[in-house]
């Protein structure tokens, strides 16, 4: 049988191109279920940031928590907070991320509690009035599993009266987070009702940015700079609706297991973690 050298050499360079084509095609797909880089910017970051002004960040670029501005979740009664550890392993910054953990009891380890949580606080220490925050996130899956990332106020109002703002709570296996406000009005079931949370869906296989702007006359929720949830003042203003503008907030990163809201624990899902990439408070220009 003859060959055509020129047509063996066609052959060959349209046998390479398609096979380019088709790893090209396979990379792209394989992307989109890989963590992306965690650096990236949303598309339109300087868009939405402008007017606002960076009054202080956590870029976790250290290798030690900043004392100056954190300190850890202490265990109290709370579903969220039960099982809070000061365990050193439970929260600790690696790579540029601050990691909270959600663990089994390591065996040998003395505590009342077969499951422990790490968890971040900057009551007393950073917060804002009327500003924009953002916070750069990504966090595992598991049944029992809840991290969020949210803000309570420097107040010794009895809770919800000077409100709270949960920035992005996940549960379980869910494909959505949950954006939501609390206040004496809503937790009262005063009328006229407000619709007060909002469930919104996102990519879990990657790290998303998750912000809220108080303003005097709206709570405004966003995942990666695109606007998501608003939550207004009414006016006429019922008695304790809106407190947001009347109070500092500081911030609080928690790792979170169990709980009414939550379900069982299922130990063989842990350890589970959450990683921040950074923390930024900006304010008015």
């Amino acid at each position: 049988m003859r060959y055509d050298p020129l047509k063996l050499l066609i052959t060959a360079l349209l046998i390479s191109i398609l096979w380019s084509i088709s790893a090209l095609a396979q990379q792209t797909l394989d992307e989109r279920y890989l963590p992306t880089e965690k650096h990236q910017k949303p598309q339109n970051a300087k868009k939405a940031h402008k007017g606002w002004k960076l009054v202080w960040s956590d870029e976790f670029s250290g290798t030690e928590i900043d004392t100056d501005s954190w300190s850890r979740c202490h265990r109290y009664g709370s579903p969220w907070n039960r099982h809070m550890s000061m365990l050193d392993s439970l929260c600790r910054i690696e790579d540029g991320v601050v990691e909270l953990w959600g663990i089994n009891k390591p065996e040998g380890y003395k505590d009342s509690l077969n499951f422990l949580t790490g968890g971040l606080n900057s009551q007393g220490k950073r917060s804002i009035r009327m500003g924009r925050i953002d916070v750069r996130a990504r966090f595992d899956c598991a049944q029992g599993w809840w991290p969020a990332i949210w803000l309570m106020p420097e107040s010794k109002l009895p809770w919800p009266e000077a409100g709270e703002v949960d920035i992005m709570e996940h549960l379980n296996f869910d494909s959505y987070i949950y954006q939501t406000v609390h206040s004496g009005h809503i937790e009262g079931l005063r009328q006229p009702k407000t619709q007060h949370d909002h469930k919104e869906p996102v990519d879990l296989t990657c790290y998303n940015t998750y912000s809220v702007e108080i303003t005097p006359d709206e709570v405004i929720y966003y995942i990666n700079d695109r606007k998501t949830f608003t939550y207004k003042r009414l006016d006429p203003e019922p008695k304790g609706q809106y407190p947001f503008d009347d109070y500092d907030y500081y911030m609080i990163l928690s790792a979170q297991l169990g709980g009414h809201w939550i379900g069982p624990i299922i130990p063989s899902h842990l350890p589970v973690k959450m990683e921040v990439d950074y923390v930024r408070f900006y304010e008015r220009k």
